[in-house]
């Protein structure tokens, strides 16, 4: 229900639209009073949840932020900075992307799409469960190419501060295919049954 609150602001607006619309014909239709006091205060309540929507932040609009800003800062080759967003016990998986960022050269970067923000709140621990799929082109000691992945990230709320804990890469339709669909490709391709 809060996601719904502060992250859908048409949808709020467009029910409480409709529903403010319904009961004023319904009052200028009987003319009866209670009517006309219901579609007011469906007026007042729907103004009021869409400006609490525009003053209140929700950590998945943050994280996307974050995420837009890293790509942003990615593409800029700004490596220096990106390397702040890295938890100081991050996994080795972190640690060998954060190492490839070092040698190669961004001229493009963007993040293709976001499947999904989960937002998970442990005891005083908040972490982010991000899984999305990224397009770059660079080069690496002269050599260009282009690259399609599938990213997952574990972020972790440090102070303030959004740090990535673990990442995970793999191919790009890797969001589309479930478990099952990988185990026949793998036994399909190596000549399993």
């Amino acid at each position: 229900m809060q996601t719904l609150l502060v992250e859908q602001p048409w949808i709020i607006g467009a029910i409480g639209a409709i529903l403010s619309l319904v009961t004023f014909f319904g009052w200028t239709q009987t003319g009866n009073s209670i009517a006309f006091k219901a579609a007011c205060g469906l007026v007042a309540t729907t103004i009021l949840l869409v400006l609490t929507n525009i003053w209140v932040v929700s950590d998945r609009e943050i994280v996307h932020q974050w995420l837009m800003e890293t790509a942003d800062e990615v593409q800029k080759n700004q490596i220096e900075k990106v390397l702040k967003r890295i938890h100081p016990e991050s996994s080795d998986r972190v640690a060998n992307s954060a190492a490839q960022l070092k040698v190669i050269t961004f001229s493009a970067l963007r993040i293709t799409r976001i499947h999904s923000i989960e937002i998970q709140t442990k005891r005083q621990t908040k972490k982010a469960l991000v899984r999305m799929n990224v397009f770059a082109e660079g080069s690496i000691r002269g050599f260009e190419g282009k690259l399609s992945r599938w990213i997952g990230l574990t972020l972790e709320l440090v102070g303030k501060e959004w740090l990535v804990t673990d990442i995970e890469e793999r191919e790009p339709q890797h969001e589309f295919m479930n478990a099952s669909a990988d185990s026949v490709l793998s036994n399909f391709t190596t000549g399993q049954r």
